[in-house]
Parts: structure tokens; sequence; C-alpha cells
């Protein structure tokens, strides 16, 4: 079990199909509900999520997988 102090990732993702801040607060609601995220906050204008998650809990395919399930598109960067 992870503790709250333990290190985690930040993942940075590009996200196509967002059209208002509807969609990204769609966006951030889905990410955050997924167990091992600590936070997660889309920026609309530079389309990109921004992901604070513990990677012994979840994984960068599985942060794809949620934003794809909320009817978008996710690209890592870099």
């Amino acid at each position: 079990m992870s503790s709250p102090s333990s290190p985690g990732t930040t993942a940075r993702l590009d996200v196509t199909g967002m059209h208002c801040s509807s969609c990204a607060s769609l966006i951030e609601e889905t990410l955050s509900e997924r167990p091992g995220v600590r936070s997660a906050s889309v920026d609309l204008d530079a389309a990109r999520a921004t992901v604070d998650y513990d990677p012994a809990r979840v994984g960068l395919d599985d942060l794809r997988a949620a934003i794809e399930e909320a009817g978008y598109s996710a690209t890592p960067v870099g």
C-alpha cells in the first residue's frame, strides 16, 4: 500500500476533441476518479492534461484509456 508521501509521476498528454470548459472539466473528473491519480488538471487553451499519479497503481495507458472513454483522444507529450 502506498503512502501519501510516496513518489509520484507526472504525465503530460495532448488532448484532442475538446471544445469548451465543460470538456476540460469532464476529462479532469474522469482522470481524478481513476485509482492512483493524485491530481489532474486540463488546460483547454493548450489542449493538454497534466496528471500526477502513482505508477504502482495506474499507468500511462490507463490514463489515455480514461480520456478516450470520455470521448477524446490523448497522446503523451515528450
